[in-house]
């Protein structure tokens, strides 16, 4: 996992760094990386003609930065100008540059050259930048590479400016930084990388850890054989789904057909009468389940919880429940039990606070965490939670003894330890209804299949295990939502449709 550090962390370390190896050996290691990420990013898309690199250079060592990177474009035939957005650069990065036939010109200067370049590399401020100083405009429709920060983003709180550099690829150095991941990070970044250039952060205790599509395959693989390919459909994970109402019965199917979808071993319904057969022509694989049958359930699994025996492994509640009348006799009987259990939507309202022994994750939005933690005796608006995310989750996460997943462009995943992780995905096309159903779909199969959970027997997931699945889930709707918006709008159906593709990707 990728830790990620506050700002002043970063410069604790990068201070001892700089004094044990000196500025400009550092500034040529980051040039460096920076270099590669631009070839590879030019690469991405050839051009016919010469590639044009103009780097927008500004003072201190990210503007060094730029200019380092530049001049290794140049050895390598890239046709490459700096634009000086500041009265002080650097004079030895400088030096380099113009000694490998570079040139320099005034930010004024440059603004025809801007629209015809290839790449632009934004090294005009770094983690150095301050709300409001004065932001170059880089012509629409022009990619650009980010040396360490977006300039106009503070790497701090993660707020940006109205006239942020837009970057479709930031390159961050030392190690991740917290702006970079909440409140309009996302946003502007682009995507995202790190050249920890050696940096020694073991002094240092991570904020928290980032989980992207590379490790969450790692994390998904972890307690996967060779022997599951002879399990049969009740040890491929029995998901038991408890949903729906006449108000909201949507939610029900697509929760349901995302399961199904996902490749979940069965999928056991609760579901009021009144639209019971719309869910069994959304997902006919389905079978019902009755008050009476979860009951027998929930006493099968004082005996076996999960795999081979398992009537029912894992639970998900709430997609659809309309809050005025809901189950919540048999769903109070549910939350006694010992199965992992994913609770979304209305089910958030009747999930109780203290202690249990149900391995829970709760999934709330912004407004859903300030409800849950009003019920805990805990008053927050909206606005506090966005500056805040993991504090507040984090309450939420101890107050429910469950792990939280607070949802949006980045999603922070706490632990009633504390312990979390966050993933960012950015994806604006998943804003929309019944994309948060989709979501518990997913998890709801992770959870239930325990060659994922690495549980078996009477064993119950762990709070750790139950992290990481969240986060697995979290990455793979991200990247659904990424890979649907490349083929048109997106809606909760089409994620559906898409997600057995993307599921054979991640390695089911």
């Amino acid at each position: 996992m990728i830790p990620v550090y506050s700002v002043a962390q970063v410069r604790v370390v990068e201070s001892q760094e700089i004094a044990r190896r000196g500025d400009a050996t550092l500034m040529k290691l980051a040039a460096e990386a920076l270099a590669a990420e631009a070839v590879f990013m030019l690469d991405e898309h050839p051009l016919t003609t010469q590639s044009f690199v103009v780097a927008l250079i500004g003072p201190g060592n990210n503007g060094g930065d730029g200019l380092y990177a530049l001049a290794e474009l140049a050895e390598r035939g890239c046709s490459t100008l700096a634009l000086q957005c500041s009265d002080a650069i650097n004079s030895e990065a400088l030096a380099a540059y113009t000694h490998a036939g570079g040139t320099v010109l005034p930010l004024a200067q440059g603004h025809d050259a801007l629209s015809r370049a290839s790449l632009v590399i934004d090294a005009v401020y770094g983690i150095g930048y301050r709300p409001g100083s004065e932001l170059p405009k880089v012509p629409r429709g022009i990619r650009v590479l980010a040396c360490d920060v977006p300039s106009g983003l503070d790497a701090s709180t993660g707020l940006a400016d109205d006239n942020v550099i837009l970057a479709e690829r930031t390159l961050t150095f030392g190690a991740m930084k917290t702006g970079l991941l909440i409140a309009d990070g996302t946003l502007v970044t682009g995507e995202l990388s790190v050249a920890t250039l050696d940096f020694d952060f073991s002094a240092q205790n991570a904020q928290t850890h980032l989980v992207d599509e590379r490790i969450a395959r790692d994390l998904l693989d972890q307690h996967r054989a060779w022997r599951d390919a002879g399990r049969h459909k009740y040890q491929r994970g029995v998901l038991g789904l408890i949903a729906g109402s006449s108000l909201y019965p949507g939610a029900a199917q697509l929760t349901a057909r995302a399961a199904v979808n996902c490749g979940v071993g069965l999928l056991r319904t609760h579901v009021p009468e009144e639209i019971a057969p719309l869910v069994a022509v959304a997902a006919p694989e389905t079978v019902p389940l009755d008050d009476e049958q979860i009951r027998e359930a929930l006493s099968s699994a004082r005996r076996y919880l999960h795999g081979r025996g398992a009537k029912i492994s894992a639970w998900a509640i709430g997609p659809g429940l309309d809050s005025r009348t809901p189950p919540t006799g048999i769903i109070a009987d549910v939350f006694t039990s010992r199965q992992p259990a994913v609770i979304d939507a209305s089910g958030l309202e009747l999930v109780p606070t203290g202690p249990s022994e149900q391995p829970r994750v709760l999934t709330p939005h912004a407004k859903e965490l300030r409800m849950l933690l009003r019920r805990a005796g805990v008053s927050v608006t909206t606005d506090e939670i966005a500056t805040d995310p993991v504090r507040w989750t984090r309450w939420a996460a101890l107050a429910y003894n469950a792990v939280v997943l607070l949802k949006g462009p980045t999603s922070y995943i706490v632990a009633p330890n504390g312990n979390s992780l966050v993933v960012c995905h950015a994806a604006a096309q998943l804003a929309t209804a019944g994309s948060g159903d989709v979501l518990t779909g997913i998890l709801g199969y992770l959870l239930s299949d325990s060659s994922l959970t690495g549980a078996s027997g009477l064993q119950t997931v762990s709070n750790i295990r139950m992290m990481e699945l969240t986060a697995c889930a979290a990455v793979i709707h991200g990247y659904l939502g990424r890979v649907t918006a490349q083929e048109g709008t997106v809606s909760a159906s089409r994620l559906i449709d898409r997600l057995p593709s993307v599921m054979k990707e991640f390695g089911f």
